[in-house]
């Protein structure tokens, strides 16, 4: 893996190899996706990639590591994240609040990485079905790119905990309204012990994460990979910086949730000073932790950029008093160099 030790060297790697990559493989879904025959499946398709390419973008920073890999890492992320988002869509903003459906919708994304694995009816609990083979293409070609990665077996094991966990996260909170909090609190009661340094809703958000896969694969790139570097990696990221990530997601959400009844993590704080204290040591657990794993620079600019990139979002402003308040506390804690830059990336991006 190649060392950066700067926000200049990753933003250039970013621009100048792994963008054109993204784009490309971006568009080929895309198109993949207007062709879907079934208007509800073709419906959610495009309006998942339209509005969450950020989450493909943000990924696939992870192949700045390995630019000699991005024609592996690059349509790997590309695909794996495109199937989360579509999924996500037909949870939340589709005709099913069945949990069977959800469940088996989600066994796509274990079986994306496992290759070798057959195809199944994704939509066997659904009635819209025909999707002129859009997941099964995304499935298929995450195996693809997986079976490539030199270590990808010493990995895999872990990918799919991680997989298996976002599923049972994305079954539990898009089931009927009524049930959801008892059924994430049940789940919760089954991880407590191994997290008792996490609240309930902490953990939720934890598991809600895909960039600790990401940061696997790239790690999968390396033939002579230890054990012990796929460990740190793993403490590194669930929680600290899957952790941050979403509740970050989560807090420029607040006011658009508390409005439309949506789930929202950060909301179970009991104040805004717990919020933000909380938040507070994400960040620095996230910036500690990175210390001990390869190329901590680069990962120390994820958790610095991870702040930066949605705190840019537009959505935090002063007609949001709350989510603005914790964000303004935030950012003063991404000092530096590396937060302005990734600050004024971010606005681009988002806007």
């Amino acid at each position: 893996m190649s060392e950066l030790r700067n926000p200049w060297q990753l933003l250039y790697r970013v621009y100048r190899y792994v963008q054109p990559v993204l784009e490309r493989e971006f568009a080929a879904w895309y198109k993949k996706a207007e062709a879907i025959p079934n208007l509800e499946l073709r419906k959610q398709a495009l309006a998942s990639m339209y509005s969450k390419k950020f989450h493909c973008q943000g990924g696939c920073v992870y192949a700045t590591q390995v630019v000699d890999q991005v024609e592996t890492i690059v349509p790997l992320i590309v695909a794996y994240q495109t199937i989360s988002d579509y999924l996500d869509n037909l949870c939340d903003r589709s005709t099913s609040l069945d949990p069977a459906d959800f469940r088996q919708l989600h066994v796509s994304m274990q079986d994306a990485l496992t290759p070798g694995a057959p195809l199944r009816n994704y939509y066997q609990y659904r009635e819209d079905q025909e999707d002129g083979g859009f997941l099964a293409g995304l499935v298929q070609t995450c195996q693809h790119y997986a079976a490539q990665l030199p270590a990808y077996e010493k990995i895999q094991p872990q990918v799919l905990l991680f997989s298996r966990l976002y599923s049972d996260l994305q079954v539990y909170k898009h089931i009927d309204p009524a049930l959801r909090e008892a059924k994430l609190l049940d789940w919760w009661d089954q991880h407590k012990e191994q997290h008792s340094h996490l609240q309930w809703q902490e953990f939720a958000a934890v598991t809600g994460s895909t960039i600790g896969i990401f940061a696997l694969f790239c790690l999968a790139t390396q033939s002579d990979l230890e054990q012990d570097v796929i460990d740190e990696v793993c403490r590194a990221y669930f929680p600290w910086l899957c952790g941050l990530h979403i509740l970050l997601d989560y807090l420029i959400d607040l006011e658009e949730d508390r409005l439309g009844g949506d789930l929202n993590f950060v909301s179970y704080y009991e104040s805004e000073q717990e919020a933000t204290e909380r938040l507070q040591y994400f960040i620095q657990q996230a910036k500690a932790s990175v210390r001990r794993l390869p190329n901590p620079a680069f990962h120390r600019m994820i958790a610095d950029g991870l702040v930066a990139f949605y705190l840019a979002d537009r959505k935090v402003n002063r007609t949001q008093p709350r989510s603005y308040s914790i964000a303004k506390k935030l950012l003063k804690q991404a000092k530096g160099l590396p937060a302005v830059l990734f600050y004024v990336n971010s606005l681009l991006v988002r806007r």
